[in-house]
């Protein structure tokens, strides 16, 4: 079956422990109070939380942020170059993911198993839900930067079990390569609650690894049709319907739909309400 090739460029940062028991700040400390102590990882296992994402907003970027999946010496990212499109025409689904994990409405913690960060066989990378952040991401509503979590010495709980069977590889020369496997990944869109897909054939890259933080990490693999038509398609339609019942106020006047020019609901009746104009967006629209 078909597959849609999805890479992504990430950021990590350590933590301490990635317990899967929560730490043990007392709920009413306030927000800047001293952590607990948190659990020493397994010898051999540094823990870390992935602190950014980074999508394609162009083709160069796309070939940049993307791994040889099938052995024919050629850079695979389909997803990421549709997703350059996307942004070339103002659909900027960075920022959705950049607010997801600065919230922290997204964490995903790293369990990295190596003798050694610059040469070691037989290492493992697997990634974990992670929960409860401490301190908190934000401090209060008014806080619009967040991040509090992220900065190196946040603790989590992690789920009992990884997400996926940790992928096997090996360090050379500071850089581990693992997989194939599979990987669970969040799909983002604006305006559209995130969906879990699966990465299959899974690789990674990770650059720059050091007790505190990896440097670059590219997540790879492929998603399959049946998931993209299940999951993906529907949360872009969920996204852009929600931009064009905020943006145009005409829905049941096609085919201008009352949307304010310039707006994200004006591009999304443009660019996916096409056959029919009818002030909706169907999946088939979607697909096409």
């Amino acid at each position: 079956m078909r597959t849609l090739i999805s890479l992504f460029l990430v950021g990590v940062v350590g933590c301490d422990g990635g317990s899967d028991t929560p730490n043990d700040a007392p709920p009413d400390a306030p927000p800047d109070a001293p952590l607990a102590d948190a659990p020493v990882p397994p010898l051999g296992h540094r823990h870390y939380v992935i602190d950014r994402i980074l999508v394609p907003t162009s083709n160069p970027e796309a070939r940049a942020y993307g791994l040889d999946l099938d052995g024919d010496s050629m850079v695979d990212n389909a997803l990421g170059s549709v997703m350059a499109t996307f942004a070339s025409m103002g659909i900027d689904v960075q920022v959705d993911y950049a607010r997801a994990i600065d919230t922290g409405a997204s964490i995903t913690l790293v369990d990295l198993s190596a003798t050694d960060l610059t040469t070691a066989a037989g290492s493992t990378f697997a990634l974990f839900d992670g929960t409860n952040p401490m301190p908190l991401a934000c401090n209060g509503a008014s806080d619009t930067t967040c991040r509090r979590h992220l900065t190196g010495t946040g603790t989590f709980t992690a789920a009992a079990t990884p997400v996926n069977a940790p992928l096997t590889g090996a360090i050379a020369s500071g850089t581990m390569t693992a997989g194939p496997g599979q990987l669970a990944v969040d799909f983002v869109w604006p305006e559209s609650p995130a969906v879990a897909v699966t990465l299959l054939g899974a690789r990674i890259k990770a650059s720059s690894i050091t007790e505190t933080g990896i440097a670059t990490l590219i997540l790879a693999g492929a998603i399959a049709e049946t998931e993209v038509d299940a999951k993906i398609f529907p949360a872009i339609r969920t996204g852009q319907m929600a931009a064009m019942t905020r943006d145009c106020a005409a829905l049941t006047s096609p085919p201008e739909c009352g949307c304010t020019q310039g707006t994200s609901g004006d591009m999304a009746s443009s660019l996916f309400d096409t056959s029919p104009k009818d002030c909706a967006i169907s999946l088939d629209e979607i697909r096409n």
